[in-house]
């Protein structure tokens, strides 16, 4: 693009450097590159201006008035592309340069990069009416193509590059939806769940009611959030939706959550760890399960060796419930060694049979050692804890995660019953 001089010389885009620099610098170069800004856009030659851009380049203070004449002259010759890379690196440092971001904002139109374009009439909007008006004109467009960029740089891989663009569009756009719903998608792939949230609640906020999104947002509180948050966000739910058995699990399992967030910290400590002993899951079971933590025992049994463990109190508990076992001959519950699933689901079911619910789970089994594990494994399934007897896997070892899922099954049984 090379215009006619007539136009040369009349371009709004081509303002003094000086405008909106804030910065001090040698007098007789501010005078210089003055002079050759006033001789650009008489119709002087821009090969002339980029010289006297280029001779006080270095000078201190100068550099970047030097910078937007020399992008001013690649302007004129149709080098929009080479006026934006010495652009970028001045607005950066000065984001309310008004010469330099006009100057950007019209040559990133000239390329079509409608998103940089925006970002830079965006930045000097308040103060400089063009800006302010090329902004307002090719917003939605420049949205739109935002938008486009950052969710195919999403679904290629190229995260880097869905940043880069995002974090242009945030700058021009922030409170967009177009903008958020970028951020939310960006958020989720790269799995940041606390950013996922802050746009998620934005976007409610904003009037956005899908069920999807409220629900995501019930989700993330009670995860990373505020649970009671959450809490509220189900239950409000289940009142619109009362037939929605989904709603209710949902629900269910939000209150389970929501207990846990209530306990000590050492207890939920425990969900972190990768493998629990049987000392670490009988104090899961006691903090987990009130009706463990308050229950009257029901009979006075002794462990010979958890007399000085951590977890003593828990596990005399448990123990004198019925919950777990000791060895009868030698007295012993050997806390240390490592819990199976098999301690858990069968503690599990002694927990639902001692919740005084009338459970049609066990159809007449009785919660005692003697079962077979096919039967306990049967059992389990019929009242919920695994999806089918083969995931029962009793002799397998036990993560606390997975311990807080099996009591997390047991307790939505409980509040179904």
């Amino acid at each position: 693009m090379t215009p006619p001089e007539t136009v040369r010389r009349t371009d709004p885009y081509l303002i003094a450097p000086s405008i909106g620099y804030q910065q001090a610098f040698d007098p007789a170069a501010a005078a210089a590159l003055e002079e050759g800004w006033r001789e650009l856009v008489r119709g002087g030659s821009p090969a002339a201006a980029l010289t006297v851009a280029q001779q006080y380049a270095r000078r201190d203070g100068a550099g970047a008035p030097a910078a937007v004449l020399a992008a001013q002259s690649d302007y004129l010759e149709g080098l929009c592309e080479r006026a934006i890379g010495r652009l970028e690196a001045v607005v950066q440092d000065l984001p309310s340069y008004t010469a330099a971001q006009l100057m950007l904002g019209r040559c990133a139109e000239e390329v079509v990069d409608l998103p940089l374009a925006a970002s830079a009439y965006s930045a000097i909007s308040a103060v400089d009416t063009l800006a302010g008006a090329r902004l307002a004109a090719i917003g939605p467009a420049a949205r739109d193509a935002a938008v486009i960029e950052i969710r195919t740089s999403i679904a290629s891989g190229r995260r880097d590059d869905a940043k880069r663009a995002l974090t242009v569009m945030q700058s021009w756009a922030p409170a967009d939806e177009g903008t958020l719903e970028a951020v939310k998608d960006l958020a989720a792939e790269l799995g940041d769940g606390l950013l996922e949230l802050q746009v998620v609640r934005a976007l409610v906020q904003g009037g956005r009611g899908d069920r999807w999104l409220v629900e995501r947002q019930a989700a993330l509180e009670m995860e990373i959030g505020d649970a009671g948050a959450g809490l509220k966000i189900l239950e409000d739910l289940r009142r619109q939706h009362p037939e929605d058995r989904e709603i209710s699990e949902q629900l269910e399992r939000a209150r389970f959550a929501w207990r846990l967030t209530m306990l000590p910290e050492p207890a939920r400590e425990l969900v972190e760890n990768p493998e629990l002993d049987r000392g670490q899951l009988a104090a899961l079971f006691y903090w987990v399960f009130p009706g463990v933590r308050y229950g009257r025992p029901k009979e006075a049994v002794i462990a010979n060796d958890v007399l000085d463990h951590e977890h003593r109190t828990e596990i005399v508990r448990v123990v004198n419930l019925g919950i777990m076992e000791i060895d009868p001959n030698l007295h012993a519950f050997r806390p240390d060694e490592p819990a199976e699933r098999l301690d858990a689901l069968r503690g599990l079911l002694r927990v639902l049979d001692d919740s005084g619910q009338e459970n049609q789970c066990f159809e007449g089994a009785t919660v005692a050692s003697a079962l077979t594990l096919e039967s306990i494994c049967s059992l389990v399934a019929r009242c919920g804890l695994v999806p089918e007897p083969g995931d029962c896997l009793p002799k397998a070892t036990l993560s606390g995660a997975a311990a807080m899922a099996l009591a997390r099954n047991a307790a939505l049984n409980m509040e179904q019953e």
